[in-house]
């Protein structure tokens, strides 16, 4: 219909009038939020939290085994943030615990936002805990006590009545947690182990932790006491959300630093793929004053005493479960280092690694003893030891001391294990006396020693002891050269061969050492003198029970005591306790002598066997070599093969049986020497003064002859015979091997040269008794006759 022109329309409200309609919009959006507010309000107002006590002791009894005890009020103070108080909360401890409660804790206050709810959200304001105690142990068989256990179900209650299934809810909106700050106040946690009763505490002054937002970062600070010691602690991380939902493209970073006994350390690192955890790099940086001072909150752990030690270690992301050392530098000032090694001291050490392919560079000086030494080179990286990296570890390390220079150059083909070794040593002595601060005594003076040999494992990690191949050792003493293979085993031992072309036994004999005033005291009485001739020389044979050793050596000239052997030849052979010496054979100056030797320390007391026999031997070198008094010329042959008990020298010969032999031809003896024979001229000149100028000069013997039967230590002659320019010389008798007396008759048939007269002739037996150091003959019958 058309409009009435009369009738206009009413005019649309001028402009003034629209923001009153919208300054409406605020009331009604408090309305919507604050009317649910206020009835939540007026519902907690009306519901008393105490009365929950016994569902939520009830709920933490089912889900943990335990009993929690609320023995304090529980508080709601009603706000747009309420708080929510707990006084006096305790959870039980495992059965046979070390003390009734696991955990208690005074007071614990929670804040809680109420608008986050409306979208799912649980916005944890505060969360304090006041003087919290925490007991962490284990029992006598190692269970842990905060391993929790669900309580079983009441077996007499009756079962619930089934009811008709209901469709499972729709999924809604996941509930999502935020903590914006945490703080510990007076806190406390107890390790104690229940199989060694060793314990540890954790004191918590104040701890807090802030986390900005749900973006922002997480902060933490605090001050911490392990067993007494104080630790400062500050830290800041990326978002917690970060690492469950983090931006694109942004990594989640991590900082902390410790501070503890003057000792500080610092890490810093990202994490490029929150979500994955992967990328992830990170840099430790420590420095210790003193190692020492760490010892209280490190009791386990033998720290050497170490100072001003700085460390940088850098590790990054290597693939699933794997790590890569980026970067290692480390440095330790003088220390002294007597604990580790007595005398040892540390002047300097570092150790470099660039990168994760680069070698890990060592640097060290100190001294040993007063003695300067130095440790430089390089090895493989230390993250080749690690089972989830594989690689070659090179070895390229050189040690000076003294003067004298080793060096190890190779690779290890398998570090984890120690494998695949491939290993060149090297030795340099100039002077190998002037290391006898080294050893601790003096050493002989071999001139430029040299030795070098290669290294392989016998056995994974040398187990099974070590391959020396392409053995040689050259020095002023002798040399020697061959292979050599070390065995570890129920029995260690050497097997292998040796050749040399001179070996120096005096060369190699080790100096006395040099005479210290003795203190000042009161004179002891002198031991008692051991009139024995045969030693009580102690057998190295309780040695032949944890070795098996076969060793051949061949020795072009072999020098000892003054006298040069040629063409020796040494076979050992140890095995199962027992050994066996054959052959021995060496030249002497006059002939060649062969030895076999065994030894078995499988029967109670040991046994041994020695076997000696010669061709003919030129006297003087061989007296020479054995020390006995010289003036007796002629060559010799020995027959000797005897076997005892014992465990020195003296107990085997107690119990000695075999055989001796000796013959001697174009023989002469200097009356007036030390000889047997010229002690015995002597002593007839000296029982017959008549008789003054007896047998003066050398005295020639075309043939000596003896031999004697020896049963369990005692010596019976089968043959005695001497027979020289003085006449001759038979008889026999017997030698008591287990208190060296002598029981001999000999027969003399002397023709004596006396001044004024052509001849005296004596035809008298000659009794010898005594003792080994001290014979006794009786000249009477001797003299009768001769007068």
């Amino acid at each position: 219909m058309p409009r009435d022109p009369a009738f206009p329309e009413p005019e649309p409200d001028p402009l003034p009038d629209r923001p009153r309609r919208r300054r409406q919009w605020p009331w009604v959006v408090a309305g919507l939020v604050g009317l649910p507010l206020l009835a939540g309000g007026l519902f907690l107002l009306r519901v008393d939290p105490n009365a929950y006590k016994p569902r939520i002791e009830a709920a933490v009894q089912q889900a943990t085994g335990r009993a929690l005890t609320l023995s304090g009020p529980i508080g709601l103070k009603l706000s747009l943030v309420p708080t929510l108080t707990v006084e006096g909360a305790a959870l039980a401890n495992a059965p046979g615990g070390s003390r009734p409660q696991m955990a208690t804790v005074q007071r614990v206050e929670l804040e809680l936002a109420l608008l986050p709810l409306l979208s799912r959200q649980v916005a944890v304001r505060r969360l304090r805990l006041v003087a919290p105690d925490i007991l962490l142990e284990t029992d006598a068989e190692g269970r842990p006590n905060w391993v929790f256990v669900n309580a079983p179900p009441d077996s007499a209650a009756a079962p619930p009545e089934p009811r008709p299934a209901e469709p499972a809810p729709a999924a809604g909106p996941r509930l999502n947690l935020s903590v914006a700050l945490v703080a510990i106040e007076n806190g406390t946690v107890t390790w104690r182990d229940g199989q060694t009763g060793a314990t540890r505490s954790l004191g918590i002054p104040g701890l807090e932790l802030v986390a900005e937002g749900d973006r922002g970062p997480v902060r933490g600070r605090g001050s911490l006491t392990l067993d007494g010691t104080p630790i400062a602690l500050e830290a800041e991380t990326g978002p917690l959300l970060g690492l469950t939902d983090p931006l694109p493209g942004t990594p989640w970073p991590v900082r902390a630093s410790l501070a503890a006994a003057g000792a500080t350390a610092v890490l810093e690192g990202r994490i490029d793929r929150p979500k994955e955890r992967r990328g992830w790099t990170a840099t430790l940086t420590a420095m210790v004053p003193n190692t020492q001072t760490l010892v209280p909150l490190l009791p386990d752990v033998p720290l050497p005493a170490l100072r001003d030690v700085r460390a940088k270690v850098a590790l990054a992301d290597a693939g699933p479960g794997q790590q890569a050392l980026a970067g290692l530098e480390v440095s330790i000032g003088a220390s002294p280092l007597d604990p580790l090694l007595p005398g040892l001291s540390l002047a300097r050490f570092s150790a470099t690694q660039a990168g994760p392919d680069a070698t890990l560079a060592i640097d060290a000086a100190g001294t040993l003893h007063g003695v300067p030494v130095t440790l430089r080179g390089s090895t493989g990286s230390p993250m080749l030891l690690r089972a989830v990296r594989a690689g070659s570890m090179p070895i390229d390390l050189v040690a000076t001391a003294a003067g004298a220079t080793v060096s190890l150059k190779g690779s290890i083909g398998d570090p984890r294990r120690i494998g695949d070794v491939a290993l060149v040593a090297a030795l340099g002595v100039p002077d190998l006396a002037a290391l006898s601060p080294l050893a601790g005594m003096p050493l002989p003076a071999v001139q430029n020693l040299t030795a070098g040999a290669s290294i392989a494992e016998r056995g994974l990690g040398f187990s099974g002891g070590a391959v020396l191949t392409g053995l040689r050792i050259a020095s002023s003493a002798g040399d020697a050269e061959g292979e050599l293979t070390y065995v570890i085993g129920m029995r260690q031992g050497v097997h292998g061969t040796l050749a040399s072309r001179r070996i120096d036994l005096d060369a190699l004999a080790l100096p006395e050492p040099p005479a210290t005033a003795p203190a000042p005291a009161a004179p002891a009485p002198p031991p008692p003198r051991d009139t024995r001739v045969i030693p009580d020389l102690p057998l190295p044979l309780e040695a032949l029970r944890v070795t098996d050793s076969t060793l051949r050596w061949t020795i072009g000239e072999l020098r000892t005591g003054g006298v040069a052997l040629r063409d020796t030849t040494a076979q050992l052979a140890i095995a199962d306790g027992r050994a066996r010496l054959d052959p021995f054979t060496t030249t002497l100056p006059g002939g060649r002598i062969s030895l076999r030797a065994a030894a078995d320390v499988t029967t109670t007391p040991p046994g041994v066997q020695l076997a000696v026999q010669s061709d003919g031997i030129d006297l003087p070198p061989l007296l020479a070599a054995l020390r006995a008094p010289g003036g007796t010329t002629g060559r010799a042959e020995i027959d000797l093969d005897l076997r005892g008990q014992g465990r020195d020298l003296r107990a085997l010969a107690a119990t000695a049986t075999g055989h001796l032999g000796l013959v001697l031809t174009n023989g002469q003896v200097d009356s007036g020497s030390g000889s047997v024979l010229g002690r015995a001229l002597g002593d007839l000149r000296q029982a017959v003064p008549q008789l003054g100028a007896l047998a003066q000069g050398r005295v020639t013997l075309a043939c000596g002859a003896m031999r004697w039967r020896v049963e369990n230590g005692i010596a019976r002659s089968e043959a005695f015979l001497l027979d020289g320019s003085l006449g001759r010389i038979g008889g026999g008798g017997s030698a008591n091997l287990r208190d060296e007396t002598l029981a001999l008759r000999l027969q003399l048939d002397l023709r004596l040269p006396i001044p004024g007269v052509s001849q005296l002739r004596i035809r008298a037996p000659l009794p010898v008794g005594g003792t080994f150091a001290n014979p006794r003959p009786d000249y009477g019958p001797a003299v009768t006759r001769g007068a």
